[in-house]
């Protein structure tokens, strides 16, 4: 055997490749048992579902059988008037009739009185008020006076002189109004002022004054 595989070149080849397809073998083994003990098996990662990305169905908003659906025209927001402010203290205010003629709410004296160019004082008390009785003193000197034609009234009739103490808002007492005459409206409409509170003799013959002052209104607040 030795011999021969010494001596035949045949015999050197095949046993030459023999152990060449051996070696190969052995090889191709180990590379193979080691690739598989090196490879970590894979974790499986939990896949998470993503939401549908489909439209989402809204509720529907149909009333139940037998109810009201609600409106949906624009809501009418409720007519609420102007109110007016009263009238400052010795502010000139425009009677709104625009006219003082007898009738209800303004005696005949008065409508009288106003249409002979007289200034007409109206004072406006309630019974036993402490500051009522010594106003009305004051306001009862002013008939000496021809120009002024002078009115005293309680506030429970204030009615009967409605035309022009709803004309200055007169909201309280006592309360002193003086309608301008009518020579110094310039052909306009009645105008009146008002003033509130305790008032003495000089204090009520101001008030008048000032009723019927007749200059420039746009004075500077300094002098000049």
């Amino acid at each position: 055997m030795r011999k021969a595989i010494n001596d035949n070149p045949v015999v050197q080849m095949a046993l030459l490749g023999g152990l060449a397809v051996i070696v190969a073998f052995l090889l191709l083994t180990r590379v193979m048992g080691g690739h598989k003990s090196s490879t970590a098996p894979t974790a499986t990662t939990p896949t998470t579902s993503a939401p549908a990305s489909g439209t989402a169905t809204t509720p529907s908003t149909t009333p139940a059988p037998g109810a009201t659906a609600p409106s949906t025209g624009t809501a009418t927001a409720p007519s609420v008037g102007t109110a007016t402010a009263p009238a400052p203290t010795g502010s000139t205010t425009a009677i709104p009739s625009g006219k003082l003629v007898a009738g209800p709410g303004l005696p005949k004296a008065v409508a009288s009185a106003y249409a002979h160019n007289k200034a007409v004082v109206i004072l406006v008390t309630r019974r036993r008020g402490i500051d009522d009785d010594a106003v009305k003193a004051s306001v009862e000197r002013l008939r000496a006076n021809g120009s002024l034609a002078v009115f005293a009234v309680n506030a429970g009739k204030i009615s009967r002189f409605s035309r022009i103490t709803e004309g200055v808002d007169v909201n309280r007492v006592p309360a002193l109004v003086v309608v301008r005459p009518k020579r110094l409206t310039g052909g306009g409409p009645p105008t009146a002022t008002v003033s509130y509170g305790f008032r003495g003799p000089d204090s009520v013959a101001q008030a008048v004054r000032d009723g019927l002052y007749k200059g420039p209104t746009n004075l500077p607040y300094y002098p000049k």
